[in-house]
């Protein structure tokens, strides 16, 4: 501690050093005052501070505790050695300064709040201020901001990124929509969902303005007085292990390349269950004026539908379809309209224009989202194959295609609540097996209506998924409610965790890139 320091007196510091007159501080004061804060608490001059002539004794001692005459609280309190009167740190204008040094303090620990929030982990190059991460620590302002939106800015586009695809369904399948349906849920059932991506706009397609009322008004301080901009795009990391959970080595190796960090997601994810209780109260779903923008987004909606519903997805496909209308009664498929326009030639029931089959005609067989953004030149913001970039791509598309190719308009009777890969529209069961065993023997293939997977195989003699060698060969097959109960058939528990890391290496087919 170092030593204190003795004040000084009248008979040490005589003359022009004497102690000066309170007039003459006010005097002072006012010269120095800063406009603007008027705010401020008036200034208290103490006549007992420590240059008072009369206080022989006092001392000095800014590191002491708090409480104690000769502290920092005694240095700069009202009755301390530098109260609210005086010159130098003393004065009303070094006072003044030290609170602007404060709140300036603040605002920087708010970026830096939010940039951990923002940007930490799960991009490599992130989009700073419009594409917003959301981990654990800031989903619930983030949530927040979006329900102040979302009245103006109805239309949502989404996209999903999810850890592949290890189990297909066995058994006899009459339609191939059975078939589809039934994959997506023993895989939806099994699996995860790792990230996903949302985007906002309005009906003219236009996203919410970096300096947005809504969020300037929110009791936030991230987003008061614009200390961020509102984004447009926010991209929800969900707690996944490696370790715990199951998942499809190629796809976690895939995703780990576009830049998630699977780290970050472990130690600061979201809670699944935490994020569908607020999705639920949020205005995003159950709401008919609420349109959500996809592409070949069967297993998209299926995870969330998983997060709301906090259980297995029914069985029965017609089930699961009256609960996809309640929580989402307004969907557009983008993947679902544009091979509608390609097989029928239309688009409203009305013929292409000669740029809608311009466009269409150099898509060709082309079906990736990438492909068609290409095609419509839209540009891509961000990392492709993160939710956020991809959410952002989808929704940009969209309006292009409406422009486009349906000549601004958009027949809802016809085009929405179709999720491709769930309707009668594309390749016949037999077609899409074959597609399927010819994707595993080739490597990086798409697979036609398998709702929204594609089929992703770096060893190409790597055949049809296996079950891991730990398990019976049950596990790959449908999940099911009595087979869940009663392990005693030898299946075991369908729902992952628990087992160690058991199911972590195992190497099945299909990726969760969610760009189909």
């Amino acid at each position: 501690m170092p030593p204190t320091v003795r004040s000084f007196n009248h008979q040490v510091l005589p003359g022009p050093f004497s102690h000066p007159q309170q007039s003459h501080l006010q005097h002072l004061s006012s010269q120095h005052q800063p406009s603007g804060s008027s705010n401020l608490p008036p200034p208290s001059f103490n006549p007992h501070h420590a240059l008072n002539p009369g206080n022989h004794n006092a001392n000095i001692n800014l590191f002491s505790q708090s409480g104690n005459g000769n502290g920092l609280a005694a240095g700069f309190g009202s009755t301390g050695g530098f109260g609210g009167g005086g010159t130098g740190l003393a004065s009303q204008a070094a006072m003044s300064g030290f609170a602007h040094g404060a709140a300036l303090q603040q605002q920087q620990q708010a970026r830096e709040q939010i940039r951990r929030g923002s940007t930490g982990g799960g991009s490599k190059n992130p989009m700073k201020g419009r594409i917003r991460d959301v981990w654990r620590g800031n989903l619930a302002q983030e949530m927040q901001l979006l329900r102040s939106l979302v009245e103006k800015y109805p239309y949502i586009s989404m996209d999903t990124e999810f850890p592949g695809i290890v189990a297909r369904p066995m058994g006899a399948f009459t339609t191939k929509a059975d078939y589809h349906y039934q994959t997506l849920r023993c895989n939806v059932d099994l699996l995860k969902v790792i990230q996903l991506g949302i985007t906002l706009f309005n009906e003219n397609g236009d996203s919410p303005p970096p300096q947005s009322q809504e969020s300037a008004g929110l009791n936030l301080p991230a987003y008061q007085n614009n200390l961020l901009p509102c984004p447009c795009t926010w991209q929800f990391n969900f707690q996944f292990s490696t370790q715990d959970d199951m998942y499809n080595q190629d796809s976690i190796d895939f995703l780990a390349t576009a830049g998630l960090d699977l780290d970050l997601h472990e130690k600061q994810g979201i809670d699944p269950s935490e994020f569908g209780a607020l999705l639920i109260s949020s205005g995003l779903v159950m709401y008919d004026n609420v349109r959500w923008i996809s592409f070949h987004s069967g297993y998209d909606f299926g995870y969330l539908v998983k997060l709301m519903l906090c259980k297995p997805l029914p069985e029965d496909e017609t089930a699961y379809r009256k609960l996809l209308g309640i929580f989402f009664p307004a969907i557009y498929d983008i993947k679902f309209m544009i091979k509608h326009a390609q097989r029928y030639g239309t688009a409203n029931d009305a013929p292409l224009t000669h740029t809608a089959n311009t466009i269409l005609q150099s898509l060709g067989q082309k079906s990736g989202l990438q492909d068609l953004a290409d095609e419509l030149g839209v540009k891509r913001v961000g990392t492709a194959h993160q939710a956020g970039s991809d959410s952002l791509l989808t929704g940009r598309t969209f309006w292009e295609v409406k422009k486009l190719i349906f000549n601004g308009t958009i027949d809802d009777e016809k085009y929405l609540g179709q999720v491709w890969g769930l309707n009668g529209v594309g390749t016949t069961l037999q077609s899409s097996m074959t597609a399927f065993q010819q994707a595993n023997l080739s490597g990086i293939e798409e697979a036609p209506n398998l709702n929204g997977a594609t089929i992703y195989s770096q060893n190409g003699n790597q055949g049809p998924p296996s079950t891991p060698g730990s398990s019976q060969p049950g596990l790959a097959s449908t999940p099911s409610q009595q087979a869940q109960q009663n392990p005693s058939n030898g299946m075991g528990s369908m729902t992952p965790g628990g087992g160690g890391g058991v199911f972590g290496g195992f190497r099945g087919f299909g990726r969760g890139d969610g760009v189909r």
